[in-house]
């Protein structure tokens, strides 16, 4: 299966780093929820990715962009297993898409203005194609 909501997604062919952004307003979220946000990907048929990030979720209004980068979580980004059969961050979805967790926030009272995610390697690369679907917050 190969779906996607959007009628376009980035397709990145070579790249210096990488840094994803996805922001959404709490008020449209439900209240007294957890939530996850999910960078949304995919890699072109015969290429694999071996990398690790930084990872963070903050809320806008409250915590600064660097005192949300000394909290980041380093996450691995893998399309395979581990030398040791451990399993990566990396998962694969039903409807084709591999998704890696970000970070994870509480939406109390929907009133936090915005919550951002953000997902930052600055390992080059040429010889991946990675197509970008986005940033999603959903539940947990």
């Amino acid at each position: 299966m190969n779906f996607c909501r959007f009628s376009e997604v980035a397709k990145l062919k070579w790249r210096f780093w990488l840094d994803i952004r996805g922001k959404i307003e709490t008020q449209m979220l439900s209240k007294r929820t957890k939530y996850v946000a999910y960078r949304v990907f995919k890699l072109e048929d015969g290429f694999y990715c071996d990398e690790t990030a930084n990872a963070y979720v903050r809320f806008v209004d409250c915590d600064s962009e660097n005192e949300a980068e000394k909290r980041a979580s380093v996450v691995c980004v893998s399309t395979k297993e581990g030398p040791h059969g451990e399993e990566p961050d990396t998962q694969r979805r039903v409807d084709g898409w591999m998704e890696i967790a970000v970070g994870n926030f509480f939406n109390d009272t929907g009133e936090d203005g915005g919550v951002e995610a953000r997902f930052e390697s600055r390992r080059p690369y040429g010889t991946d194609v990675l197509i970008v679907q986005g940033m999603e917050f959903r539940p947990e």
